[in-house]
């Protein structure tokens, strides 16, 4: 597993951030850790990272907000899913309760 995290504030608004992942994947240390495998899968996102003071209201008439779409992110350890999940579980906990 391989990738890259570019800021939306980064500061040079050229940047080419799959170029950059391109580039980074020729480096000499990373590159012979990445020769004679085979590309499985591949994808982008957007990593929300305001953290706590950031986070909308989470409970609406009728829904909810989870995981990435509610902002719920380590942005430091870059771990969405783990949050992602336990939100949900603890939304199904408390519809069911």
């Amino acid at each position: 597993l391989a990738g890259l995290v570019v800021g939306l504030d980064y500061e040079n608004p050229y940047l080419n951030p799959y170029k950059e992942f391109q580039r980074w994947k020729t480096h000499p240390a990373i590159k012979s850790h990445l020769e004679g495998g085979t590309c499985i899968q591949y994808g982008a996102r957007v990593l929300n990272e305001g953290g706590y003071h950031s986070l909308p209201k989470l409970t609406f008439p009728g829904g909810m907000l989870l995981g990435c779409s509610a902002g719920f992110l380590n942005a430091v350890k870059i771990k969405g899913s783990h949050c992602a999940i336990q939100s949900g579980t603890v939304a199904a906990e408390s519809v069911y309760n």
